[in-house]
């Protein structure tokens, strides 16, 4: 067996052979990766193996190349940030997978701890009825607060996307930067990113919430189009995305949001939701809960400190 080597721009892409035949493969990222505490972070994506003992070799070896560019800590899996492909599948309870559930299959974990990798942030995704949506009281007096705020909750403009998507990035920007290994995205690739999905969507199940013409808060929501793609009828809808900018996160309008989004979603035909990608613990994963959704999917991030040859 032997590694090939593949300078691709700034990465390095390693395949393990044997007489020719592709073993594993493995992309190592060492720039433009996420910042964390002053460390220098490299990370391990695109990875493919045969079997576990190619799997441990591959991670192994590109250990070694990072270690060669000074990183200090390695994440995996992950296709240099948190804007790309990125996460393991950890538990799933039987359903299909679900249109944009693009992760590391389960048997990754294994191959991951034996390569001396440690689950170091868990996230999940939840399925429920959209009509046991959440309703209180609380969520009334959410609405009026909004309203003596002047601030107008509207869908979103397909006539318009470009400036919409903008508001989008706008917002999460500021909202997704309290994430763990968050890294700033240009304009252009995330609107690259949204742009593929904006003649699947429709612009009543997209909403942004704006305050005196200012964006401040917007719910992306999706269908399950791969409910189509098994013969089965259309009736879940995908909550990619909620995000609300820090100082406006007091009045529940993502609250406020998903409850419109439901009323939306039941008028077209929608029974169940999914909340995706939820990372442990954050404000969505509350919402989640409050709306009776349960687990169908866990997912894990693996990391590995680097030290020197001191020990240090």
């Amino acid at each position: 067996m032997n590694f090939k080597i593949e300078k691709e721009n700034k990465d390095v892409m390693v395949i393990l052979e044997d007489n020719e035949k592709e073993l594993a493969k493995a992309k190592c990222y060492f720039e433009d990766t996420p910042k964390v505490s002053g460390k220098n972070i490299g990370c391990i994506g695109e990875l493919e193996m045969e079997d576990e003992e190619s799997g441990i070799q591959i991670l192994k070896k590109c250990e070694e190349i990072l270690k060669e560019q000074n990183v200090q800590f390695i994440v995996a899996p992950m296709n240099r940030n948190t804007w790309n492909k990125y996460r393991v599948l950890k538990y799933t309870n039987g359903d299909s997978a679900f249109l944009l559930e693009n992760v590391n299959p389960i048997e990754h974990n294994a191959i991951l701890k034996n390569a001396g990798f440690k689950e170091i942030h868990t996230y999940s995704s939840t399925k429920g009825l959209i009509e046991d949506s959440y309703k209180s009281e609380i969520l009334d007096i959410a609405k009026e607060e909004i309203k003596k705020e002047n601030i107008e909750i509207r869908r979103f403009n397909k006539e318009n996307y470009l400036d919409d998507l903008r508001k989008i990035y706008n917002i999460s920007k500021k909202s997704f930067s309290r994430n763990p290994f968050y890294t700033d995205i240009d304009e252009n690739d995330f609107i690259s990113q949204y742009e593929k999905y904006i003649q699947m969507v429709d612009e009543e199940l997209i909403l942004i919430a704006e305050k005196e013409g200012k964006e401040i808060a917007f719910v992306f929501c999706i269908p399950n189009f791969n409910e189509m793609k098994e013969g089965k009828p259309l009736e879940t809808l995908i909550l990619k995305t909620i995000a609300v900018l820090p100082e406006y996160e007091h009045l529940a309008i993502g609250n406020v949001m998903l409850s419109e989004i439901a009323e939306v979603s039941k008028n077209k035909g929608f029974k169940k939701w999914i909340f995706a990608f939820m990372y442990s613990n954050n404000t969505s994963q509350k919402m989640a809960k409050r709306n009776k959704t349960e687990v169908i999917r866990e997912y894990v991030l693996y990391g590995k400190e680097i030290t020197n040859e001191s020990g240090e």
